[in-house]
């Protein structure tokens, strides 16, 4: 059953404060954990970005991603998640790790979130986002994602110098992804998943 409670699927923290401490999952495909080998290359890359960084995590799962950031010292993580178990695991994983002061978690679509972001003045260096990837398979789900990191990037949410990464299939896009005022710097694939980095196009 989709989003149902797994106390067997185990994912762990790589590095920093928590590291070691083991993440309760999601059993389903409504969240999509990163493969530790994805991850740990990930944040090699950005080993010199996340400290002191402020996150945005927009697909949380489980909160691996954001978790893994603010173990490595990262400032804040913001978690964005709607489904309901999820964000549950989420709170029982910041608690395990010892990590929920630094963090929030927002019941929100990823869709929606802009306008709160906006209202409440929040500024994000780092964006990480991993939809699933059933989500993915429609072209008008894949363009409004593009959009709103568009939107996050005019409306000084993610700053001039923030990077976004977007976990994806090799497949999902026949070409690179553009977005107006963002470009792609950097792409790492993983046998079939691909990590796009976006920056601010005008350095």
């Amino acid at each position: 059953m989709p989003g149902k409670i797994s106390s067997y699927t185990i994912v762990r923290v790589i590095a920093g404060s928590a590291k070691g401490i083991h993440l309760s999952s999601v059993k389903g495909s409504k969240t999509r954990p990163i493969p530790d080998r994805v991850k740990e290359s990930l944040f090699n890359i950005l080993a010199g970005v996340i400290p002191d960084s402020r996150v945005l995590d927009m697909y949380a799962g489980t909160g691996a991603i954001g978790i893994e950031a603010l173990s490595r010292g990262a400032e804040s993580c913001i978690f964005i998640e709607n489904d309901r178990q999820a964000l549950q695991i989420i709170k029982k994983n910041l608690e395990q790790t010892k990590l929920q002061t630094k963090a929030w978690v927002l019941p929100y679509d990823v869709f929606e979130i802009t306008p709160y972001l906006e209202k409440n003045h929040v500024i994000i260096d780092v964006i990480f986002a991993s939809p699933p990837y059933p989500f993915l398979e429609k072209k008008s789900y894949r363009d409004n994602l593009l959009t709103v990191f568009s939107s996050l990037y005019q409306k000084h949410i993610l700053l001039p110098g923030g990077l976004i990464m977007l976990q994806h299939r090799k497949t999902d896009y026949e070409q690179t992804p553009k977005v107006p005022v963002l470009e792609v710097f950097d792409t790492r694939t993983y046998g079939d998943t691909q990590i796009s980095f976006f920056r601010n196009a005008i350095q």
